[in-house]
């Protein structure tokens, strides 16, 4: 996507299914943020469109692999899901757990399903 691409007109398409967008290069200001909160949203930002990561799995990314119960917590409190993919977070037995943003788990379910379409459709080869 242009450089010169809004991010709401980057949202816009992402939410259509027509981009496959990361949003890595959104700087953030994260605030009074700790350190390990920091850690938690910066090491979630790099699960791959198309892919999850259990709670677990994203503590130990962050450099703290007994933190999972904390790393569901600090999810929770996502303010900018998407551009930080919570959705991307589930649970260790293959559940989707809990999503905070609006439409709840079937947004989550929604969004995860989208991912995968548009990962198979710029992956694949025919």
């Amino acid at each position: 996507m242009s450089s010169k691409t809004s991010l709401v007109q980057r949202l816009k398409a992402y939410a259509q299914g027509a981009e496959t967008d990361d949003f890595l290069d959104v700087e953030l200001d994260l605030g009074d943020q700790s350190d390990f909160e920091c850690r938690v949203l910066n090491s979630c930002r790099k699960i791959q469109l198309g892919s999850t990561a259990s709670y677990g799995q994203l503590a130990s990314m962050a450099g703290s692999p007994r933190a999972a119960r904390a790393v569901g917590n600090i999810m929770a409190k996502n303010q900018i899901p998407i551009i930080i993919p919570c959705h991307r977070v589930v649970l260790v037995s293959g559940g989707l757990g809990a999503y905070s943003a609006p439409g709840g788990v079937e947004m989550k379910k929604q969004l995860l399903a989208m991912e995968n379409g548009l990962k198979k459709r710029t992956f694949c080869h025919k």
